[in-house]
């Protein structure tokens, strides 16, 4: 059943993409926003691990969206994260909620999809009373149901990034980018939002060097 509830939410999120893929790239309100020169940059991601009381034993290989690096428990947006922060020398910051989501991996799919339904904007435990130090964002964060997580959402409610350049990285476990960045330009119509890269989930182990070039070239331009 498992595997089964898993293909299904691929198969709905693939048809989700097939919908939005040809606006989520292109559709928004700030096209005309220029880049600004990258001075201080911050990696922020929300990630299931930091926002899940995951049990000591919690199987880590089966999980697309799990990983053990040296023994230590991972998500994938959070080793993203930390990749780009490293390559850039900049600061990390995790989006936290003040709620814990479902150990079960269905069961958060099941609550992901009933916040988005009812549109929740999940209070966040986290702050970044720092946030406008810095000129360039490089946000991580999973696609859940072809769109941001609905914490994102509070996260953008939250600050004002009015003239800052947004990188977005999302993974994913076949829809891409969906509407993310398409939400994110309404959410934030005066900033300088870039589709970064898109990973699928199971893979992410093998992109290290794909995030750490893809940064190292934005500070370079």
């Amino acid at each position: 059943m498992r595997a089964i509830k898993k293909t299904i939410f691929a198969i709905v999120t693939m048809s989700a993409l097939l919908l939005s893929s040809c606006a989520s790239s292109s559709s928004g309100n700030n096209e005309n926003v220029k880049t600004v020169p990258i001075k201080k940059s911050a990696a922020v991601y929300f990630s299931r691990v930091g926002n899940t009381e995951f049990a000591d034993d919690v199987d880590a290989i089966s999980s697309a969206s799990l990983n053990r690096v040296g023994g230590e428990l991972k998500g994938n947006a959070q080793m993203i994260a930390q990749w780009a922060a490293d390559e850039a020398g900049c600061d990390s910051f995790e989006i936290v909620t003040d709620k814990s989501y479902p150990e079960d991996y269905d069961k958060t799919v099941d609550l992901a999809k009933d916040e988005k339904s009812a549109k929740e904007r999940p209070s966040l435990k986290s702050s970044f009373d720092n946030i406008d130090d810095y000129d360039t964002i490089w946000l991580v964060f999973p696609n859940w149901w072809a769109d941001l997580p609905m914490p994102v959402y509070s996260f953008f409610d939250k600050y004002d990034f009015s003239g800052k350049n947004i990188y977005v990285f999302v993974t994913h476990e076949g829809s891409g980018f969906s509407s993310t960045i398409k939400s994110i330009k309404e959410l934030e119509p005066k900033a300088n939002v870039v589709e970064a890269l898109s990973i699928r989930g199971g893979s992410v182990n093998d992109n290290e060097s794909s995030v750490r070039d893809y940064v190292k070239k934005q500070l370079e331009k």
